[in-house]
């Protein structure tokens, strides 16, 4: 963790507003990978996520909110639905194909 930079303090406040979240929330910035990371120091390994913006803002808060832990359940069940839906796509163009196949 030599290139994480704990972020304590920004212009936004995105860090304690995201601590409200869940009080073992912590911001780092990764030197390496120039990305903002999302860690919990209740757990080990504590990476959670990689935020999938530049810059800490709303758009940051609204992503901690919305992956939280206390959300798995949802996000479970949306990954599970997406992947349905993936599944009844590729069976349906599977056999489109083999209709279009047949010589009647």
């Amino acid at each position: 963790m030599e290139k994480l930079i704990e972020i304590r303090d920004d212009l936004f406040d995105i860090s304690s507003r995201i601590k409200s979240i869940d009080e073992n929330y912590k911001i780092y910035f990764n030197g390496g990978t120039c990305r903002y990371e999302l860690h919990n120091s209740s757990k080990t390994p504590s990476f959670q996520a990689v935020f999938p913006y530049s810059s800490l803002d709303k758009r940051a808060l609204d992503f901690a909110r919305k992956t939280a832990v206390q959300n798995k359940e949802r996000i479970l069940a949306d990954i599970d639905a997406h992947n349905a839906r993936l599944e009844k796509q590729r069976q349906d163009e599977l056999i489109q194909k083999a209709l279009g196949n047949l010589k009647i």
